[in-house]
C-alpha cells in the first residue's frame, strides 16, 4: 500500500473545499438576496479559496450583486433612459441598447438589442420586434437571456460577451415585461435568476 503524496493530499483537500463552496453556491437557488451573495463571498474566504480557483463563480456572484443593485435602483427611481439610434413610437423610451448574439450557436447572427418601454427589438441580419405584452417569461442563464412568448413554442435567446451585461439586460427585460401587463412574468425581484 502506497500513501498519497503531500501534493495529492493538497489536491484532494482543495477539491473538497471547492466542492463544498459550489454546493453552497447551488443551494442559494435562483433568487439570492444581497445577504446570500455576500455570505458566499465570506464563505470563499473562510474556505481559503483563492480568486483564481473560483474565477467563474466569483464572476457570477458579482454579476448577481450588480443585478440586485439595479433592481433596487429601479424600485427606488425611474428606469434608466438611453439614446436610441432608431426612431421610437410616440411615448416609447429606450432603456437599454447593446451588441448581442441572437441564437444558440456561436455562428448565429450578431446585432443590437434594444429594450424600450413597449418593445424588445433585435436589429441584425433579420430584425425582430416583440411587444412586452407578448412575453410570458424572461430568465437569465449565465451569459444568456431566454425570452418565452405567449401561446408560442418559440423562444428567443440572446447571448452577451459578459455575465454582467446579461444580468443587467435580464433585470431590465424582466421589469419591462412585468409592468407591461403580462400576467405571467414575475416582477424584477428575480433579476439574477438562474445559473449562478
Amino acid at each position: 500500500m502506497t500513501l498519497p503524496t503531500r501534493s495529492e493530499r493538497d489536491g484532494t483537500e482543495l477539491s473538497r473545499r471547492l466542492g463544498q463552496f459550489r454546493h453552497e453556491l447551488n443551494r442559494v437557488g435562483d433568487r439570492p438576496t444581497r445577504a446570500d451573495l455576500e455570505s458566499l463571498l465570506t464563505r470563499a474566504r473562510e474556505l481559503e479559496l483563492r480568486d483564481e480557483e473560483i474565477t467563474e463563480e466569483l464572476t457570477q456572484i458579482r454579476a448577481s450583486l450588480d443585478a440586485v443593485d439595479l433592481a433596487a435602483q429601479i424600485a427606488r427611481e425611474a428606469l434608466p433612459v438611453v439614446a436610441s439610434s432608431e426612431p421610437l413610437a410616440p411615448g416609447d423610451r429606450c432603456h437599454f441598447v447593446t451588441p448581442v448574439r441572437f441564437g444558440r450557436r456561436r455562428s448565429d447572427q450578431f446585432g443590437h438589442l434594444s429594450l424600450t418601454s413597449g418593445w424588445l427589438k433585435f436589429r441584425g441580419a433579420h430584425d425582430i420586434s416583440v411587444a412586452w405584452t407578448e412575453v410570458t417569461d424572461v430568465r437569465r442563464a449565465g451569459r444568456e437571456i431566454i425570452v418565452t412568448l405567449h401561446e408560442s413554442k418559440r423562444v428567443l435567446r440572446f447571448s452577451w460577451q459578459t455575465v454582467s451585461e446579461a444580468a443587467r439586460a435580464g433585470v431590465l427585460a424582466q421589469h419591462l415585461a412585468s409592468i407591461s401587463g403580462s400576467r405571467h412574468v414575475e416582477p424584477s425581484a428575480a433579476p439574477y435568476q438562474a445559473a449562478l
